[in-house]
């Protein structure tokens, strides 16, 4: 095959490989630019759904504690507690006593006169109903008894009314509040229940109740309802939730008599929240993690937030799912920056195509001539450090320390100030050499260099001048002082052992050490220091000897204080 039957081959299959990258490419820019929608429909939506919840909680908290009140505001009342304990005598007797118990009561004055009191507080209030039941559960009186002939022998009056849910605690002597639905009117609402006491002791309950009819201005925005504390949808802006039950509810736990008493039905559908799973199907470009925040319901196939607020202080909880808006406009925005991406890149593949050719060399240029610089940087750095320090042990080079003594003479003579210079030779480090071997003398070194950087200061220096031999400067200080200085290093060195070297090491040091004289170059003041490292040694090692400026004869061998 000839070059020309290959390119006419190739051709084909470039042209198809570059609208493909090019289509992909445009699913990928599209994909971000839908994303960037997507978060600002949702940081924008979720900021309302919060308000809209977050105010329907702080209604229902509202109505309900103002509710509450006039229950227990009606149980501190004399006319209420005096009637309780006149109505001890009413007593349960089973169902069949319950006709006779009605009638007595409907004709009892003191009875009927607080029912026309029980009547009266409802107009103004707000509530359904009113009515009181003795510590015997007997309900004595109600706001609806004296309305009308009918309403009256529809009324609890008479009724044995301890198997309510609402009221057990409420007769132990505890606030209750619940939600049921009327026995007799077949209405829901919220039942609440103040226990009432005279002179101490538990006498009954007000009982009161506010339908749910009432309080319907809690779901006023779409997607709102309100569930009880068994997770049953009490009330809802799309009625027909209402009786359905939350997901893994308590009520899906209870008897079917305990449903009976509290709802009048035994049967509950489950409503379906869950985190859509079709979201991803639908459109693949959404975020895993932002599709774990989007809810489906089955009477809601657009993909919503989900908002849900518990603890409310009466066992009710505020919920809000909330359909995402602008959620058909982000899918067809998708396919439009799709296409649109898609027909700018292949209109200009040939321009990116020569930019990209070119800024890939200029890149692989820069790389390049950016590694040698590095790699010349690192090699400088590196001779720069061998060339200050020594590689073993950390202190300074032969060399550099020379040239660090040049600097320092100069400026003390400049400064007038004092300056010493000792030279350190550690005793028979040949032997440790031959007993130990090479690995221990190497310690041995380290461990000089250690125990001198821990005694001198800052701004004393220490530099290896060859072998176990080390060199140290001491700016401003003058003879006394640097012996001073010397002698510690050297009790030092012989107290604290190094932990690397065997024990039977016994490293010692011998010091010479003079003080820079007014003329004295770095040749002579080595040379004195020099000297009086040999009387050191000549003296029997494990010393210090000082040899002042301006003796040129080997000090004398007088052992040196102790500090």
């Amino acid at each position: 095959m000839n070059r020309t039957t290959l390119r006419q081959a190739t051709g084909p299959i470039s042209f198809a490989l570059i609208v493909l990258v090019c289509w992909f490419v445009a699913g990928m820019v599209a994909d971000r630019m839908v994303q960037q929608e997507l978060d600002a429909a949702l940081h924008a939506q979720r900021q309302m759904s919060t308000s809209i919840v977050d105010n329907m909680a702080e209604v229902i908290a509202s109505d309900l504690a103002m509710s509450r009140a006039i229950p227990a505001t009606m149980a501190e009342m004399d006319v209420v507690q005096h009637a309780l304990v006149q109505s001890q005598n009413y007593a349960a007797n089973g169902a069949a006593a319950e006709p006779a118990l009605h009638a007595a009561l409907l004709k009892d004055a003191r009875m009927s006169a607080v029912s026309e009191f029980l009547h009266d507080a409802q107009g103004f209030s707000g509530l359904d109903q009113i009515w009181l039941v003795n510590a015997n559960g007997i309900c004595v009186a109600s706001s609806n008894s004296i309305s009308n002939p009918q309403a009256a022998q529809q009324s609890f009056v008479g009724i044995d009314m301890r198997e309510r849910g609402y009221l057990a605690n409420a007769l132990l002597g505890a606030f209750a509040e619940a939600y049921g639905v009327g026995r007799a009117s077949g209405e829901p609402g919220i039942f609440i229940a103040a226990p009432v006491y005279a002179d101490g002791l538990l006498v009954g309950v007000v009982v009161a109740k506010v339908g749910i009819a009432r309080l319907r201005h809690w779901v006023a925005h779409a997607g709102t309802f309100v569930a009880d504390e068994n997770g049953v949808i009490i009330m809802a802006h799309n009625s027909a939730l209402e009786g359905h039950a939350l997901p893994n509810s308590h009520v899906m736990q209870m008897s079917d008599a305990d449903r009976r008493i509290v709802y009048r039905r035994e049967a509950f559908t489950d409503i379906s929240i869950q985190v859509d799973g079709q979201v991803r199907d639908q459109a693949p470009w959404v975020p895993a993690s932002i599709a774990g925040q989007l809810f489906g319901m089955s009477e809601r196939p657009v993909p919503s937030l989900y908002q849900a607020r518990t603890g409310l202080n009466s066992g009710l909880s505020a919920h809000l799912v909330d359909p995402l808006a602008a959620w058909p406009e982000l899918l067809r925005n998708h396919k439009r920056d799709h296409l649109l991406v898609f027909l700018t890149l292949a209109g200009t593949v040939a321009l990116a195509w020569v930019i990209t050719v070119s800024y890939v060399r200029e890149r692989r240029h820069h790389r390049a001539t950016r590694d040698l610089a590095e790699q010349l940087q690192s090699a400088n750095t590196l001779l720069s450090a061998e060339a200050r320090h020594d590689a073993l042990t950390g202190a300074l080079s032969r060399r550099y320390f020379l040239d660090l003594l040049r600097h320092e003479i100069e400026r003390a003579h400049a400064n007038n100030e004092p300056l010493c210079m000792a030279i350190a030779d550690l005793d028979h480090f040949k032997q440790i050499n031959d007993r130990f071997g090479h690995a221990a003398g190497d310690r041995a070194l380290e461990h000089f260099v250690d125990t001198c950087r821990a005694e001198l200061r800052g701004s004393d220096a220490i530099g290896r001048l060859g072998g176990e031999e080390f060199g140290l400067l001491l700016p401003a200080t003058d003879l006394a002082g640097g012996r001073e200085v010397v002698e510690r290093l050297r009790l030092r060195l012989k107290a604290i052992p190094s932990p690397k070297l065997p024990a039977s090491v016994g490293l010692s040091v011998s010091i010479g050490i003079t003080e820079l004289s007014p003329d004295d170059l770095p040749e002579r003041i080595m040379s004195r220091a020099d000297t009086a490292l040999y009387a050191a040694k000549s003296g029997g090692r494990d010393r210090t000897e000082a040899l002042p400026p301006d003796d040129t004869a080997p000090p004398t061998r007088t052992v040196a204080n102790v500090w």
